[in-house]
């Protein structure tokens, strides 16, 4: 059984360590109830399909590029888009999208405009400099874009895009709060969803701000303060991401509070502090913290099973 963070507060790193193994390993052995254990068992039985490197043009023009890692459980398989920090690409979370691809996830990793293989403006002019107006455009151009190749993936019928989870590093942790906000402000059509696709965020080392791209309104958007789960993580050894940890926590608490002992309310908000000065991608790619099985456990309990039909989407 899960354990609340009220009562892991009292606990100390080692016993933390210990409860995180014991954590995942329900997810390394497939623990999973219902039609995703069968699901689960019959894609160990083959291999995971290849890495597919993938060029996505954007509505402004710009080449994405990605890596995607498809799944083999089809609709019950969980879209996760993974986002890399400021200074690295998508070749930094390679390791963390096989891990995740061999639970059974679908997983796509951009590099972000001007970052990478992906060119910063229309044209493929890769000499330009980035503008604060580009990461906006990262959220309402690039990960949109990505989404609609998830979309489509959805009605090949080769995920659920209603379980989307966004993890975002840093940098990505503001992109993933902002397009959480705008993908639920899409209103639903006669015809059907345009959004409100985002179920789930993993913010890593998350920053409040990003070169004049915030994360105060879409905090405050009810979507993500209350529909949303979330996971922070966050060195604790480094006083402002710390800082900025807290900060966000606590945004969130007041709409998450810990579910009482007995209730069957879901807990839907975590703050994981490793005792580290770490942060970041550097963080993730410590494998003594625990942070990709963190991630892992977090998709499993709050999408792996969650009662959202698989359903086609139009355009």
């Amino acid at each position: 059984m899960l354990r609340s963070d009220r009562e892991l507060r009292g606990t100390c790193w080692v016993d933390r360590r210990r409860w995180l193994r014991g954590w995942s390993a329900g997810i390394l052995a497939a623990t999973i109830c219902g039609a995703s254990v069968r699901a689960a068992e019959e894609a160990k039985e083959d291999p995971p399909p290849e890495p597919k490197v993938v060029t996505l043009r954007t509505d402004d023009g710009v080449a994405i590029v990605a890596t995607y890692y498809g799944s083999l459980l089809g609709k019950d398989a969980v879209p996760v888009i993974l986002l890399h920090s400021s200074k690295g690409n998508r070749a930094d979370l390679a390791d963390l999208a096989l891990e995740l691809q061999r639970l059974g996830h679908a997983v796509i990793v951009p590099d972000l405009r001007g970052y990478g293989d992906s060119s910063p403006r229309a044209g493929g002019d890769r000499t330009v400099e980035l503008r604060p107006g580009d990461y906006l455009a990262m959220v309402e151009q690039d990960l949109e874009t990505v989404k609609r190749f998830l979309r489509d993936r959805n009605n090949d019928g080769q995920l659920n895009i209603d379980k989307l989870c966004l993890v975002g590093i840093e940098m990505g942790s503001v992109l993933a709060v902002n397009f959480a906000a705008r993908d639920w402000s899409w209103p639903v059509l006669a015809q059907g969803k345009q959004g409100q696709d985002v179920k789930a965020l993993v913010l890593i080392s998350p920053e409040w701000s990003f070169k004049g791209l915030r994360i105060n309104e879409a905090v405050a958007d009810p979507a993500v303060s209350r529909a949303l789960a979330v996971l922070i993580v966050a060195g604790k050894g480094s006083s402002k991401p710390m800082h900025e940890a807290k900060r966000l926590y606590a945004a969130l608490e007041k709409h998450h509070p810990l579910p009482p002992p007995g209730s069957t309310n879901k807990q839907m908000l975590w703050l994981r502090t490793p005792p580290t000065t770490l942060q970041g991608m550097a963080l993730v790619k410590e494998k003594s913290m625990l942070v990709d099985q963190m991630i892992a456990k977090f998709i499993e309990l709050r999408l792996v099973d969650l009662a959202v039909p698989w359903s086609e989407r139009r355009n």
